[in-house]
């Protein structure tokens, strides 16, 4: 999709506003290792969704949510 295509809007960043936020961001990140700090690294687990159904999920979710033997 081209420029051409896309409908602009005012409230979005321009490139030049995302290109002085990435390097600010990095900036940090940089200030933030020499300074001692450690950033740990996590993989990417996806989840077998052969051993569980989608209302199991939503249930589990439910019921950590919320006192053992409460109802909603």
């Amino acid at each position: 999709m081209t420029s051409i295509h896309v409908q602009p809007t005012f409230d979005l960043a321009t490139q030049a506003e995302k290109d002085r936020q990435r390097a600010e961001i990095a900036d940090d990140v940089a200030q933030f290792l020499r300074s001692g700090g450690k950033v740990q690294i996590l993989g990417n687990s996806p989840i077998d969704r052969s051993t569980i159904s989608r209302r199991q999920v939503v249930e589990g979710g439910h019921d950590s949510r919320t006192k053992k033997g409460a109802r909603a």
